[in-house]
This record gives C-alpha cells, sequence and structure tokens, in this order.
C-alpha cells in the first residue's frame, strides 16, 4: 500500500535535459523542498527525520520515518511500541553547487525509495519541438531557458495516464487523454479547416496561434494558418490597384 499520495501538477518541475537544433527534451522531477512537505503532511513533522553518511567517498542520505511495529517474544507475548525505519540512497553532484546539490539529491533519492514521486518514473518521452521554444545558439552549442511548466497530469494505477505542459500559458506538450476532456478547442483556419499551430516570426520569436489568427482576420477578414495567409496576401497583393 502506498504511503504517499500522488504529486500534483503544482508539486512538479521541468529541467532542460537535452537541446539540439530540432528541438528540447525535459526531464520531469521533484524538490527537495516537496519530499519535506510530503513527509509533513503524511506522517507528521516529528515523525521523521534524515540523516548523510559517506561510504567510501559516496554520500549516502537516508530518511527515518517513526512507525508503529508489533514486537513478537519468545513467551508469545507481543508489545506495541515505535520504531523508526531507515531508507537509504546516494546523491550525485550536481552542475553548481557541488555538495549541497548532493546532498539535496540523495535526500530526493532516499524519498523515491520511500516512494515519494516515483510516479514520475512513469513519464512519457518529453520532446519540444524547437517551433514551439527558445532555443539559442552559440559556436555551435544550442541552449534553452525557457520556464516550462506541468499544467495538467492525471494519473491510472499509480502511473501517468495524461500530461499536459505549457510555456507562457501556452500548451506545448501533451500527451495522453485526460479522464474530463475539457482541452481547449483549437483554433481552426477557414480556408483549409486544419488547426492554426504556433509559429515564429521573423525575427525567430514564437507567434502564438491565436496572434496568428488575429492577424491574418485583419487583412482577410478570415481566421487563416500561415501557409493559407501567405496564400490570400499574396493574392491581395497581385490584384490591380483602383
Amino acid at each position: 500500500m502506498k504511503m504517499f499520495r500522488l504529486l500534483r501538477a503544482d508539486e512538479i518541475e521541468c529541467r532542460v535535459q537535452k537541446v539540439t537544433q530540432k528541438g528540447v527534451v525535459l526531464l520531469l522531477y521533484k524538490t527537495a523542498r516537496t519530499d519535506a512537505d510530503l513527509l509533513d503532511e503524511t506522517v507528521g513533522s516529528t515523525s521523521w527525520e534524515n540523516d548523510f553518511k559517506l561510504v567510501d567517498g559516496v554520500l549516502y542520505g537516508g530518511i527515518g520515518i517513526t512507525l508503529p511495529a508489533m514486537v513478537h517474544y519468545e513467551d508469545n507475548t507481543i508489545e506495541h511500541k515505535m520504531q523508526t525505519v531507515w531508507k537509504w540512497d546516494a546523491g550525485t553532484e550536481s552542475n553548481t553547487e557541488a555538495e549541497k546539490g548532493r546532498a539535496s539529491d540523495a535526500f530526493k533519492r532516499a524519498g523515491f525509495k520511500w516512494g515519494i514521486g516515483r510516479e514520475l518514473y512513469s513519464a512519457p518521452f518529453t520532446f519540444i519541438p524547437a517551433v514551439k521554444c527558445n532555443i539559442k545558439e552559440t559556436n555551435g552549442k544550442y541552449a534553452c531557458y525557457d520556464d516550462f511548466t506541468v499544467s495538467d497530469i492525471e494519473y491510472r494505477e499509480e502511473k501517468i495516464s495524461y500530461l499536459r505542459i505549457t510555456l507562457k500559458g501556452e500548451t506545448v506538450f501533451e500527451w495522453g487523454t485526460p479522464a474530463t476532456d475539457a482541452r481547449p478547442v483549437p483554433l481552426i483556419c477557414e480556408d483549409c479547416g486544419r488547426p492554426i499551430r504556433n509559429g515564429k516570426k521573423n525575427d525567430g520569436s514564437p507567434w502564438y496561434a491565436e496572434e496568428i489568427a488575429a492577424y491574418t482576420k485583419s487583412f482577410s477578414g478570415r481566421c487563416l494558418c500561415v501557409d493559407c495567409g501567405k496564400v490570400e496576401k499574396a493574392k491581395q497583393e497581385e490584384r490591380p490597384r483602383r
């Protein structure tokens, strides 16, 4: 039986794991603060503790939770008492503060051992195409500093069944089908009938579907996708002026 509840969307962070010219791969993770908050919420702030130890130069973090236990004695008597159960795991260094990052990672991994956030292991491959994010290139190396947000998440049998990630309120990744499908209806091009999708402006900045629809309607009177908008613009420019 799972001791800790499943993580809410606001308790899950997105980390850029890999950046290429084609897009960004994201990794879902939890923070050490989330582990501490869930421990307080579930077992109480006075019923758990954490500790660290070095084993052959490797830093291990442990979380001990005080739980009720039954002790059986040889005379067949049983005593009900409390005992602290520990679970440990090793941490790895972060790219910024090595020791602090290693300790935090060890603590979070120990939390996984207790089942806190273990459902994140069921996350799908999360790829954000370049057209939906801001990728910068410097000397042949690519980077992305966008602040992605887990907006919605649902589970089935303690595994992720639906996931939606947004950037500045715009959906950039969606996987699975929500139990209650309340997804926004996409904008449809009035010429070709296809959804109007996000694009990029000439300067490389994002051009969202709502902006594209408003712009094309301003000169054509219809909400059009980028391709149909270009065709309509060309037709207007070819018409003889009176």
